[in-house]
């Protein structure tokens, strides 16, 4: 297995750990990652720590890139939206900047599912300490109830929600 497909399980596990504030260092030497084949693209399992957390993940990959997603229930994973998009370029043939590009992806996902307003949705990441924390999605100026994740690396960009309460 190609080590890039390793490493997107072990981020994806980190991710759904330390927002659950239940792990804060990342030491992915120490990390199982256990998959099995769930389709010609798709591998599903977990990403087992020491001590006893588990994260269950599906992996996408094809030639061009690698992208998993991953929850604390394996029930949840079929039920978060998730998306990659090439990054665009501009008029000169520049890529454009990717954090800003996914960040509009996953709000144009949202409204479309959702019949939200795109004007009024809103990223935001705080700090604590030096540490940039997970995004959060604002709606209307107030936290909505979704759970997102975005990530971009190269000529792609790939977001992921679940809807957390209604």
């Amino acid at each position: 297995m190609a080590l890039w497909s390793l490493w997107a399980c072990k981020e994806t596990a980190y991710k759904v750990l330390n927002k659950s504030l239940r792990i804060t260092s990342f030491l992915p030497q120490y990390w199982s990652v256990q998959l099995r084949r769930a389709g010609e693209m798709i591998r599903e399992g977990k990403v087992v720590i020491p001590g006893g957390d588990k994260v269950f993940v599906q992996l996408y990959s094809s030639e061009e890139y690698v992208h998993c997603i991953g929850a604390a229930e394996p029930a949840s994973l079929h039920k978060i939206i998730w998306g990659i998009d090439p990054v665009t370029v501009n008029g000169r043939g520049e890529s454009i900047n990717p954090s800003p590009f996914v960040r509009q992806c996953l709000c144009r996902k949202l409204a479309d599912i959702y019949k939200l307003d795109l004007g009024k949705m809103e990223i935001r990441r705080s700090k604590k300490g030096s540490e940039l924390q997970p995004p959060l999605l604002y709606y209307e100026d107030k936290l909505a109830p979704f759970d997102v994740s975005l990530s971009h690396d190269g000529r792609f960009a790939a977001y992921a929600f679940i809807k957390q309460y209604d």
